[in-house]
């Protein structure tokens, strides 16, 4: 799996937008690198074949039971 065409364009409209604020904000390098922090472990996971397995395997999910009207004391 990888990043598709659109995912690369809203990187690139997330990170110009950032730099548009660096003479008017205090902390668009912390945006930046915040932005650039976030897609990378996206890749990453996107790339991750344990990921995958995990996202793709059969659940084994127990329904929750309604809660009990009586006092636990």
């Amino acid at each position: 799996m990888c990043l598709k065409k659109d995912d690369l364009q809203d990187f690139i409209k997330e990170l110009s937008e950032a730099f548009r604020l660096i003479d008017s904000s205090t902390t668009a390098w912390e945006i930046i690198d915040a932005i650039i922090h976030e897609w990378h472990e996206s890749a990453v996971a996107i790339a991750s074949p344990e990921l995958a397995d995990a996202f793709s395997a059969e659940t084994d999910e127990v329904p929750l039971k309604p809660p009990s009207t009586q006092s636990a004391v």
